[in-house]
C-alpha cells in the first residue's frame, strides 16, 4: 500500500467518461479519497463525488447512464448518499476499483467531503495522521468495511468540524 502515483489520469480519464454518459459538468464530478491526497498510501481503489440536484430524486436515466461504464449501485445504505461501484471483473463484482458517492451538489455533504481532501492536500502533517490511522486499522481491524468507515469517522468528523469553525 505505498504512496501511489498516477491517479490524476485515472481521475481525469473516469471523470470525462462520466461527463459523456450522464451530461454532467465537469465541476460536479470531483476526485476525493485517499487517492486525491497527495503523498499518503491508498488502497488501489479511487473515489468519485458527483453533485446532483436533488439526491432524494436520482433519475433512473442517471444510473442507467452510468450503468453503461460499468458503474453498478450498490445496496449500501447512507443518508443522503447513494453509492456507485465499477469492480476489477464484472462477473465476480468482488473487487471495487471505483466508487461514487452520489450526493447533493453543494449540499452539506458535498461540501464535507472537498473540504475533507483539501485540508489532507494542504497540510502534510494531517495527512500523515489520516494515513497512520488507516495503516493502524489494516494491523487491528477484522477487514469489514463498515467497521473500517466508522474507524476512520472521528477523525474525518475533527478535520471537517474544525473546517467548519473557522469558516464562521
Amino acid at each position: 500500500m505505498e504512496p501511489q502515483i498516477g491517479w490524476e489520469p485515472e481521475f481525469k480519464k473516469t471523470q470525462q467518461a462520466i461527463h459523456e454518459v450522464t451530461g454532467l459538468d465537469f465541476n460536479r464530478i470531483e476526485h476525493i479519497g485517499s487517492t486525491s491526497i497527495k503523498g499518503i498510501k491508498a488502497k488501489p481503489m479511487i473515489d468519485f463525488a458527483l453533485g446532483v440536484d436533488d439526491i432524494h430524486h436520482v433519475t433512473v436515466e442517471l444510473l442507467k447512464s452510468l450503468k453503461t461504464i460499468q458503474f453498478y449501485r450498490l445496496k449500501v445504505v447512507l443518508e443522503n448518499e447513494v453509492v456507485l461501484a465499477k469492480f476489477l471483473d464484472n462477473g465476480k463484482m468482488d473487487t471495487k476499483t471505483h466508487i461514487i458517492h452520489l450526493v447533493e451538489h453543494e449540499g452539506q455533504k458535498w461540501k464535507d467531503l472537498l473540504s475533507f481532501r483539501d485540508q489532507l492536500n494542504s497540510s502534510e502533517a494531517l495527512a500523515k495522521e489520516y494515513e497512520a490511522l488507516k495503516l493502524s486499522y489494516l494491523l487491528t481491524g477484522n477487514g469489514d468495511m463498515n467497521d473500517y468507515t466508522r474507524y476512520k469517522e472521528n477523525f474525518v468528523k475533527r478535520v471537517v468540524d474544525r473546517a467548519k469553525t473557522t469558516d464562521s
